[in-house]
């Protein structure tokens, strides 16, 4: 599979979009040639980077860790939405890309994309019918999945309404209590394996999961989490005995951001195709997925792991008080769902950035700002720029149409577009 990116050549970039520079209108084939430096003050502030070489080494590194265990990666592309990163990690050795909307689905399409599992159950009329249009090429091999008779019996009809000359392929989701979307137990999980079975129009190739939001009251989330690949794996044997799987090669998917390890080697046993989707990795963050990432390493041995790779940057607007700096970053241009933004990195007058020492510390955001408490012994001026680290990478990409990819000096080597 390769991704197409000529369709970014239509695009015009200019300052109607946070983060371009004031006056400027170029195409994205001309923004490397502008030599601009986000510490030289080219870049309106706030801004969005990618530091190019964490960027390379995350995508390489997480291939080599699933490959190392006999495993795929479809990535959850909805992390990204950027073209120009699933390239990435398609040419890095990606077996697919996972998307969460039809919406993802199209703008995928639209880049050339031929494998793509559909995380969700669709249910609409609409959503149902644009993909069987995109399924009547012959290219697209595409699995979706489902959890309900009403959702099998949605996909079965749009197979008849829509005259598809092949069967949708279908992946039944299994859930937990108290989680999000699947079936509940495996006894309901078996029973609409069965239906899907009997309907022509259907093509059962697999079972999907997502275990990224179990919690527990008792043991640990890392016990919670094998428990329930056992499950998994247990409804695949039962599918299987019963040659319920219409694919020679049938597919088990699983496995977010944190806990991907445990996945992987729980699922290892079953002789099915072991796909994860994870999707944070590709730049990684310095809050929850970070912790995740060190109890990995601390329980693999993983060597030279997961590097931050984005981040936002700001200018210190106002001091207002002692010990307190306004930043010209707010809820409008990083995620808190995880956790405000994390101060990391400081430049004055556009030197090198150097570490900020231990007590800088986000305590608060609103639309455009955010409040960093510092030591007061720290010196620090108006107009300084200050480099955050964000927890959860999918809800800060998506208030950005335009992220930089960025040298180590912070120079700027390409625009990067999102479709959100």
């Amino acid at each position: 599979m390769a991704f197409n990116l000529d369709a970014l050549a239509t695009v015009v970039l200019d300052d109607s979009i946070k983060g371009i520079p004031f006056g400027a209108k170029l195409g994205f084939a001309d923004v490397a040639a502008q030599g601009w430096n986000m510490l030289a003050g080219d870049l309106p502030l706030p801004a969005a980077v990618i530091r190019a070489d964490a960027l390379a080494h995350n995508s390489r590194w997480m291939q080599r860790f699933v490959a190392e265990r006999g495993a795929l990666i479809a990535p959850h592309v909805k992390t990204t939405m950027c073209p120009q990163i699933i390239a990435r990690q398609i040419a890095d050795g990606a077996w697919g890309v996972t998307v969460a909307t039809v919406q993802q689905m199209r703008v995928c399409r639209t880049f050339g994309a031929d494998r793509i599992i559909l995380a969700n159950q669709a249910v609409g009329r609409a959503e149902l019918d644009a993909i069987a249009a995109m399924v009547k090429a012959p290219d697209l091999d595409f699995m979706m999945i489902v959890d309900s008779a009403a959702g099998i019996e949605a996909a079965a009809e749009t197979v008849r309404r829509n005259q598809l000359d092949r069967p949708l392929q279908l992946l039944l989701e299994r859930g937990y209590p108290g989680g999000r979307t699947g079936c509940r137990t495996n006894d309901i999980a078996i029973a609409l394996a069965r239906q899907i079975r009997a309907a022509p129009e259907l093509r059962l190739v697999g079972i999907e999961t997502f275990e990224g939001l179990i919690k527990t009251e008792n043991g640990s989330p890392d016990q919670a989490v094998g428990a329930f690949m056992d499950e998994i794996a247990t409804l695949f044997g039962l599918c299987a005995n019963e040659d319920l799987f219409e694919s020679d090669a049938p597919v088990i998917t699983a496995g977010g951001s944190s806990y991907y390890d445990i996945v992987i080697d729980g699922l290892a046993r079953c002789g099915a195709r072991v796909v994860t989707r994870s999707g944070c990795y590709v730049t990684h963050d310095s809050g929850l997925y970070q912790s995740a990432h060190e109890r990995l390493q601390a329980k693999t041995g993983a060597q030279d792991g997961l590097r931050r790779a984005l981040e936002i940057w700001a200018y210190v607007q106002s001091i207002p008080e002692p010990g307190l700096a306004l930043l010209t970053a707010g809820r409008r241009d990083c995620g808190t769902d995880s956790g405000f933004p994390v101060p990391l990195l400081l430049s004055r007058a556009g030197a090198r950035p150097q570490d900020l020492p231990a007590g800088c510390e986000i305590v608060n955001l609103n639309d455009q700002h955010a409040y960093m408490r510092f030591p007061i012994d720290l010196p620090l001026a108006v107009g300084d720029r200050v480099g955050l680290g964000i927890s959860h990478p999918c809800t800060t990409f998506d208030k950005w149409q335009i992220i930089y990819l960025v040298d180590d000096d912070y120079r700027v080597m390409e625009a990067m577009k999102t479709f959100f």
